[in-house]
């Protein structure tokens, strides 16, 4: 399966992506991995520095060898395979530490990709290249491929832009609307408490009164109770007989003192 035969009847599931070779940093390459379906079924790979070009190729059989030696399951390598291969973002954590990085031996003939474990690198796999049958054809397509990626970045990022400058305006409109809602709840609250406060003084008020009041009765309340107690005395019959006793005198007496005095 050479990159050309791919080219033409495989799926063009992968991109061109820039990358760095630690064995040559001071020389860009460009990397593209075709592949049909999933890169645990094997992949084809074109590299180019813009001068030259190679293509490479990887079977399912090695790729199932590389998961075996590395003692990983299949999934999880095939996850890193495509990190390191076809790039999550960029290939970097967010502390721009490289996670990946790749190794081309001097005659161009070796390509390795590690995973950065620790600062330690640690072998994904490699392949071999083989010189492209028309590198200028290739480099040709890799340039178109990059262009076309690099359009459909920049719409992609207009259109994150627009998305985000809608989002901004929402927030502000919840900002805003929040605020509102704040000031009115805090005019509300000033309004009850005010009429609260109004309420609690009538009702002070009235209470004040009332007690007034009642404390303007108590002196009173003793002697009424004196008169009536007082009243009651009078109706009975022995002050009833007292009372006619005294308003008709015996005359007796007057009749005993004035003879008594005849004889003196």
């Amino acid at each position: 399966m050479c990159w050309n035969t791919c080219h033409k009847g495989c799926s063009m599931n992968g991109t061109v992506r820039q990358i760095t070779v630690a064995t040559d940093p001071g020389i860009p390459y460009f990397l593209r991995v075709d592949f049909a379906g999933d890169l645990g079924a094997g992949f084809t790979l074109a590299l180019s520095d813009l001068i030259s070009a190679w293509n490479g190729e990887v079977s399912e059989d090695e790729v199932r060898e590389e998961a075996s030696h590395m003692e990983v399951p299949m999934e999880r390598y095939v996850e890193d395979l495509h990190q390191a291969l076809m790039g999550g973002g960029d290939g970097r954590r967010a502390d721009d530490v490289d996670v990946y990085s790749f190794q081309l031996t001097p005659d161009r003939r070796q390509l390795s990709y590690h995973k950065m474990c620790d600062g330690v690198p640690v072998r994904l796999g490699s392949l071999t290249l083989q010189p492209a049958p028309d590198p200028f054809a290739l480099i040709r397509e890799l340039i178109r491929q990059s262009l076309k990626r690099n359009t459909n970045l920049v719409k992609e990022n207009s259109q994150l832009l627009e998305e985000n400058r809608k989002l901004k305006e929402h927030h502000a409109q919840i900002l805003q609307e929040l605020e509102h809602r704040v000031q009115d709840k805090e005019t509300m609250t000033r309004d009850l408490y005010g009429r609260f406060v109004l309420v609690l003084n009538e009702k002070k008020a009235k209470i004040r009164s009332l007690q007034d009041e009642i404390s303007q009765l108590r002196p009173t309340a003793p002697v009424q109770r004196k008169q009536r107690a007082t009243s009651s005395e009078d109706d009975s019959p022995d002050s009833q007989e007292e009372t006619f006793q005294d308003s008709h005198p015996s005359l007796e007496p007057t009749i005993l003192i004035a003879a008594y005095t005849t004889r003196s």
